[in-house]
């Protein structure tokens, strides 16, 4: 009896010291996040960083000099140092981009997720927007390398061989969209539609297409005339994010021209300028009349908030749809496509006068107030001063005004229209590009030295391989 009482005791004293491994479990906290849930906020901060006005993270709408700054000119002064800017872009472009939409993808594949193909065409497809977007900032970028846990010091690549692989990767996106992608909580941007998302797809590879004209025109027109028939034509299918009213999810923009408190942008003269002739239908979208009239402050320069126009209340609406390929962008790249003689349907002006019209009535005008417009001599693609690149330049310039990476971008492959130069500099001072992080030349020395070099120096006005003008 004593023997079988000491064998239940120690029994009971193994149990005992058994422990219950799912009290160790954060059941708020799940040590593996979901490839669905690492897509859509993957997906998400990409938005917000091409949304977004912060002087941290993007002064792209101040580069296409859309807006003057007020109290702090430095920006419009091109410092691009004192608050770090392009280690804003970086860091956010590869850690909270491409981190996560490489989480992304290897969770979905562990997972056996639903559609898996369709979801991995649409993350490669982010993935090569992301990728085009470090190389028009910055140049030659690291990419084969990059994301590699194991390589703290990776090599950069060539920023024209990145775009050839892009090429071919956005290829093989565009090939394996159809069906069913992801829920439609999940795709906070067109909501599952995977006919859309292909049409983004194939606009974005237009896009690319023409950045190339000047220094690979052969590429450029191939894959140009491959991905013309399938673009985006409506602004119903803008490649865009749904903001919503309530904080955390609302637009950038609001965060900071309403809850920060702070007025730091006025109207630029620049494009006021030009916008005021033309008695253009979306001035009132854009900018508040300031006694009476649209006045822009100066660009460069501290301009009292008070004394110029200030930005429209459409820009301040939270729920502000965040829109980075529209109808107008496509319409716009596929007139300069034509202009070259590019095989994509249409006319040059066809093209042209159907940016316009898109844009005007994305910004809330009518056909009527399109047509009024295009009418104008001064608008009117034949009658327009100047050359192609003039006439189609300075109007996709004017409709890209909430998207300031293709406003700049604009300028820099197109050279129009001309800006104003900030007192005390020169035309030649304008950027072509942001500098290498300086956390780069302190974790990543040898690297961003090799890179510097291949691009012609690490300097704000080195230009992109592509800009050839």
């Amino acid at each position: 009896m004593k023997k079988i009482f000491i064998t239940i005791f120690i029994a009971s004293l193994f149990t005992g010291c058994q422990v219950d491994e799912s009290l160790n479990v954060d059941t708020k906290n799940p040590s593996t996040v979901p490839g669905d849930g690492l897509f859509t906020n993957g997906t998400r901060n990409f938005f917000d960083q091409m949304n977004d006005c912060s002087v941290n993270f993007n002064v792209t709408r101040l580069y296409a000099q859309y807006w003057a700054q007020t109290t702090y000119p430095d920006e419009s002064q091109y410092n691009q140092v004192t608050r770090n800017i392009p280690g804003g872009i970086w860091n956010t472009m590869y850690r909270d981009v491409l981190q996560d939409l490489k989480g992304a993808r290897e969770a979905l594949i562990s997972e056996e997720a639903d559609d898996l193909n369709n979801k991995l065409a649409i993350i490669d497809f982010m993935e090569v927007y992301a990728y085009s977007v470090l190389v028009d900032t910055f140049g030659n970028v690291p990419y084969t390398e990059a994301l590699d846990p194991n390589n703290p010091v990776p090599v950069y690549d060539d920023g024209a061989a990145i775009y050839d692989d892009l090429f071919i990767k956005l290829n093989g996106a565009i090939s394996s969209m159809g069906g069913s992608g992801f829920s439609s909580n999940q795709d906070p941007i067109y909501g599952g539609n995977m006919s859309k998302w292909k049409k983004a797809a194939n606009s974005l590879k237009l896009r690319m297409a023409m950045r190339l004209a000047d220094s690979n025109p052969g590429l450029s027109k191939s894959m140009a005339e491959a991905a013309a028939a399938g673009v985006i034509t409506s602004n119903d299918d803008n490649f865009g994010i749904e903001y919503l009213d309530a904080a955390p999810n609302t637009n950038p923009l609001w965060v900071a021209l309403v809850q920060s408190g702070r007025v730091d942008y006025v109207a630029s003269n620049t494009l006021v300028d030009i916008l005021n002739p033309l008695n253009d239908p979306r001035l009132p979208m854009f900018f508040e009349e300031y006694e009476g009239a649209y006045s822009g402050g100066t660009y460069g320069s501290a301009n009292a908030a008070s004394g110029f126009s200030a930005l429209g209340e459409t820009l301040k609406d939270p729920s502000l749809k965040g829109s980075i390929i529209t109808a107008s962008e496509v319409s716009f790249l596929l007139a300069e496509a034509a202009a070259r003689n590019y095989t994509v349907g249409g006319t040059a002006e066809a093209h042209y006068d159907m940016g316009i019209t898109n844009s005007i009535l994305e910004w809330g005008g009518t056909q009527a107030d399109a047509d009024t417009y295009i009418a104008q001599p001064e608008v009117a693609y034949t009658t327009a001063e100047g050359d192609w690149k003039q006439v189609i330049g300075t109007q996709k310039w004017i409709a890209m005004f909430n998207n300031g990476m293709e406003g700049w971008t604009t300028w820099r492959s197109l050279d129009q229209p001309i800006l104003n130069v900030p007192e005390g500099m020169s035309y030649s001072d304008i950027p072509t590009r942001f500098l290498y992080p300086v956390s780069e030349a302190t974790l990543n020395g040898g690297n961003a030295a090799a890179a510097a070099s291949a691009i012609g120096g690490d300097t704000k006005t080195t230009k992109i391989f592509w800009d050839k003008n």
